[in-house]
């Protein structure tokens, strides 16, 4: 007991060596059952349907990304604007395959890629709103910042013309001496 009292670093870094390893064999082994194309289904005609579906999804996350990389079309004023067409996407009808004894786990099969899709849309949902709060915030920014440009450059044109009357820059230097820092602590 009072070995591994005294070698207690020794232990925990062995035990801890014990479970990375364990880890990574569980891992692999998740990754050889994923890794088949019917994993998770019985049925490999499912398993390529569901493949495309995702390709799918996929190829239109990335276009959408693409047109948010595009600048912003200018604003039109409230007449000017068109009336907002919406697309709705609406599957593939597919053919209902009997199988006997079959439809229960065809219809857990059905559910579970309709959930699927469903997340992945909300996910894309979620990522849309990121990418419109983040350039709401852009653009506020970019208004900030030129408002301040502008501030910055009106001040800047009333100092240089204070600066030119030697009144003004006598009275400068006045206050300079009483409220700055004394002589010696310069």
């Amino acid at each position: 007991m009072d070995w591994a009292l005294h070698h207690l670093q020794l232990i925990i870094a062995i035990a801890g060596a014990v479970a990375w390893w364990l880890n990574q064999r569980r891992q692999e082994k998740a990754e050889n059952t994923s890794s088949r194309p019917d994993a998770g289904f019985g049925d490999p005609e499912l398993a390529q349907r569901t493949r495309r579906i995702r390709e799918e999804i996929q190829r239109k996350i990335e276009q959408r990304a693409k047109e948010y990389m595009q600048p912003a079309p200018p604003v039109a004023g409230p007449a000017e604007l068109p009336p907002v067409v919406r697309e709705v996407y609406a599957p593939e009808a597919e053919p209902a395959v009997r199988v006997p004894g079959g439809s229960a786990r065809l219809e857990t099969q059905r559910t579970a890629e309709i959930l699927e899709q469903q997340a992945a849309l909300a996910e894309q949902l979620r990522l849309v709103e990121l990418m419109k709060a983040a350039s709401a915030r852009r653009a506020q920014f970019e208004t900030n910042i030129s408002a301040g440009a502008a501030a910055t450059a009106a001040a800047r044109g009333v100092m240089d013309e204070d600066l030119k009357n030697p009144e003004v820059l006598r009275r400068a230097f006045v206050l300079r001496e009483v409220l700055g820092p004394p002589v010696s602590l310069r």
